[in-house]
C-alpha cells in the first residue's frame, strides 16, 4: 500500500512540474526593440513589391512609402484584405501573374504589425 501511494504521489508531481514553466522562446520578439523603414521593413517591401510589374522601386525610401501609410492603404492592403487576391499585397498569382513572392510569411507580419504598433519610424 505504502509502495502504491508513493507511486501516486510521484506520478502527481511528475504530471504536474512544468505546468507552469515559461515557454522559451529561440527567436527575440520584434516588438522588443526599436524597429525601422530602412532596416527592418524596407527589405521585405524590397523582395514583395519593389520589382517591375508591380511597384517597381517606388518603396525605396520612406518618402515613397509614406503616403500608404499615413492613409491607412498598407494596414488595410496588408492586413485587412490577406485573404483578398487581388487587393491584398502581395497580390495573389492569380490575379497577378509576374508576382514575385505569394504571401508574406508569419514572421513578417508580426515584424510588420510591430512596425506600425511603434508608429512605422524611419
Amino acid at each position: 500500500m505504502k509502495k502504491f501511494l508513493l507511486l501516486a504521489a510521484l506520478s502527481a508531481l511528475v504530471a504536474t512540474a512544468c505546468k507552469h514553466d515559461p515557454v522559451v522562446s529561440l527567436e527575440p520578439d520584434p516588438c522588443t526593440s526599436s524597429l525601422s523603414y530602412a532596416v527592418d521593413i524596407f527589405p521585405i517591401v524590397d523582395a514583395s513589391c519593389n520589382y517591375a510589374g508591380c511597384h517597381n522601386g517606388a518603396y525605396d525610401t520612406y518618402e515613397g512609402i509614406e503616403p500608404k501609410l499615413f492613409s491607412g492603404k498598407l494596414v488595410d492592403r496588408v492586413f485587412h484584405r490577406m485573404n483578398d487576391p487581388v487587393l491584398r499585397m502581395p497580390p495573389g498569382s492569380t490575379a497577378y501573374p509576374y508576382v514575385q513572392k505569394e504571401m508574406l510569411t508569419q514572421t513578417e507580419l508580426d515584424l510588420i504589425q510591430c512596425w506600425v504598433n511603434q508608429g512605422y519610424p524611419r
